[in-house]
């Protein structure tokens, strides 16, 4: 009895010390991050103290370079550069949106029952104004001013600034769509949002990092930026060219911001200079990117065109194309920019409260695209009851994109500089998120340690269709104007056998639209696509280069983790072993997964020369309680609704031609 009381003492004084580090721990954690987190404050500030100083000084000096105003005063700069030349914004200048990205399949009157509407998510929406909220698309009838929305005009002092701009941009997500024609649908992609904060675009980055770290608010996790520098100025002078392409200040500043919430994800419009051409422009059409939008952990959004139905997607010439500087894919995908309907405020006719127009620009591809997240998110939120960090999102959004395939009579098929990965499907997206409720490896998160790699095996079930992963991370952010401003360089990689599957990324020695096969040492995102004839096993593989970074509060690198996220589908089953694969070949070539299951499973033959034909479902008593028939063998796969059964343990019998295969199910809601 002493030996056992001396034991149990032992073993609470060891659980007392393991309690004690593991607090110690995460209280270091936490202070750490709290440290990094001021850091960034600091940093923000020091950028935009020594910008206000400088800006402070031309209209001091009465610079002949500054803008001035209807009443004639100096109109602040947003912007300036590292030798003084002031930048000013400007916004990005609407069928059916909603149709093209496929908002009306996953939107509350869908046939497919997601029933989304952006309901529980906050959204920024900065831009030269202010929203104009008494519009009849944001109130809940045309005789009531009280917002269906809740539309925070956020810096109020400039409450009474409104823009015809940003309310159009705010159509495009919530507009109820109480204006019907023939020729345009003016329904947001979001009607049902929770809240739009709207802030005019002077201390846009100041203004994000105050609503994630100031307010702490946990449901804001997407902004919207429909402006930035044009080519070409209103003097007719072009933009300095280390704000074309290039990695600066601001952008380093975006990707840190995102870095450290890892859930946000900051949409901008990718530009309309499409068709403007500059001096020392080393291929005409490409390389027009400006501003921010060069940031690497945000979604920049370039424009496509579209018939009357939402289809038939084309590129829009006035999207402005990539790539970056450093040669990374940018935009990352488009969305619906040409001939939108929208509704807008009028300055010669301030009061009234149903103006609508037809505009164009990727001004309004970006805050479809937004919404669209919005309403990705809240069905993962409504799943798993928690948001998808910024960098799944961003995967999902590019997974699941349709490519666009040409443009001017070019091949365009696979990434491209002028509609990244493609036009953005949130039907696609959505039927991601369901089946990773049942499929766990369908978005995987990781994180890797130095030298670690990540592996998930593929077995094919089925040779129809493709095997498709898609890597993304937020990476660090980089040194201003880096040559290259990839930090952690990740691999993904897919093997059979002998031969490897590579992800797309531009060359790296010429500048060009399309996207080769190759080793990607660019980009925080990578897609790799097997579209040969499937079978077998497969092996997905992420590693990295070199030695994994991350800013610390002094802004200085040091060794760190880095976390990702993996998407990945396929005709065929996932999995974190091999073993596990084996297990399921080994019920004689037959695979039936999910197990346990909710609603369906999918029966295949691993051997494809072997077919069954009837299903049989039996009780633990051996009572045949559901059947699925069938004329003849010739089945190699087939999905089995079993929503009607109630949860508990069952037998499949499997008919093939040498008589019934047994398997134990489990369902499981």
């Amino acid at each position: 009895m002493k030996k056992i009381i001396i034991l149990l003492i032992s073993l609470f004084i060891w659980l007392s010390c393991v309690t004690s580090i593991s607090l110690n721990n995460k209280t270091k954690l936490h202070d750490e991050k709290a440290e990094q987190k001021q850091a960034l404050k600091e940093r923000i500030q020091k950028i935009i103290l020594v910008q206000n100083r400088i800006i402070d000084s031309l209209i001091q000096a009465k610079d002949p370079r500054l803008k001035k105003g209807k009443d004639g005063n100096y109109i602040r700069p947003n912007r300036v550069t590292p030798n003084g030349k002031p930048l000013y914004f400007t916004t990005y200048h609407g069928r059916s949106h909603r149709k093209a990205v496929k908002a009306d399949v996953v939107g509350t009157a869908g046939l497919k029952g997601y029933n989304l509407d952006g309901n529980g998510i906050h959204i920024g929406i900065w831009d030269g104004g202010h929203i104009f909220t008494v519009h009849d698309e944001f109130t809940t009838s045309s005789n009531n001013f009280e917002p269906s929305v809740n539309i925070e005009i956020s810096d109020a002092s400039k409450a009474n600034i409104w823009s015809s701009h940003p309310t159009s941009v705010a159509s495009i997500v919530v507009a109820k769509g109480l204006f019907h024609q023939e020729s345009y649908e003016m329904t947001g992609i979001a009607p049902g949002l929770e809240k739009i904060y709207s802030y005019d675009w002077e201390n846009d980055v100041f203004e994000i990092f105050e609503q994630l770290q100031i307010n702490a608010n946990s449901d804001f996790i997407i902004s919207n930026h429909s402006y930035g520098y044009p080519l070409i100025d209103e003097e007719n002078e072009p933009i300095p060219s280390e704000y074309i392409g290039d990695y600066s200040d601001w952008s380093a500043l975006l990707d840190e911001i995102a870095y450290t919430y890892p859930t946000y994800l900051h949409v901008l419009a990718a530009g309309n200079d499409g068709l403007v051409s500059y001096p020392n422009q080393q291929v005409p059409g490409l390389d027009q990117l400006t501003g921010s939008t060069s940031a690497k952990n945000v979604l920049t959004v370039g424009s496509f065109s579209m018939d009357d139905n939402g289809v038939k997607k084309g590129v829009t010439d006035f999207s402005s194309a990539g790539p970056t500087n450093d040669f990374r894919i940018k935009p990352e995908v488009c969305g619906p920019g040409e001939n939108l309907g929208v509704a807008f405020w009028s300055v010669n006719n301030p009061e009234s409260k149903d103006l609508y127009q037809s505009s164009s620009g990727t001004s309004f591809a970006s805050p479809a695209i937004a919404a669209g997240v919005a309403l990705l998110q809240q069905l993962h939120k409504r799943i798993f009851n928690k948001y998808m960090n910024g960098a799944a999102i961003k995967a999902l959004i590019c997974h699941t994109a349709d490519d666009v395939t040409e443009w001017n009579g070019l091949d365009m098929k696979g990434p491209d500089v002028k509609t990244g990965y493609g036009s953005v499907n949130l039907e696609k997206a959505a039927t991601i998120i369901e089946k990773d409720k049942m499929e766990t490896l369908t978005i995987h998160n990781f994180e890797l340690d130095q030298g670690e790699t990540e592996t998930i095996y593929f077995q094919t079930t089925n040779d129809v269709g493709l095997l498709t992963a898609t890597l993304s991370w937020y990476d660090p952010p980089a040194l201003f104007y880096a040559t290259n401003a990839l930090v952690n360089d990740l691999d993904l990689r897919i093997t059979q056998k002998n031969k490897t599957y590579l992800p797309w990324a531009l060359p790296t020695n010429v500048q060009q639209p399309v996207a080769i096969l190759g080793d990607n040492t660019r980009d925080n995102l990578e897609k790799v696509v097997v579209s040969e004839a499937l079978g077998g096993r497969y092996k997905i593989t992420i590693s990295h280069k070199g030695t994994l970074r991350r800013y610390n509060k002094d802004g200085e690198y040091e060794n760190s983790k880095q976390k990702g996220t993996l998407i990945v589908t396929g005709p065929g089953i996932f999995s974190k072993s091999e073993e596990e694969l084996d297990q399921f070949s080994l019920v004689n070539n037959f695979l039936v997964a999910p197990i346990p299951t909710s609603d369906n499973f999918t029966v295949s033959a691993l051997n494809n020369k072997i077919n069954f034909k009837n299903l049989k479902i039996f009780n633990i008593y051996g009572k045949e309680i559901f059947i699925v028939e069938k004329n003849n063998f010739s089945l190699v796969s087939t999905n089995v609704d079993i929503s009607v059964l109630a949860n508990g343990t069952y037998i499949l019998g499997i008919e093939t031609e040498l008589g019934y295969i047994f398997k134990r199910i489990i369902i499981s809601n």
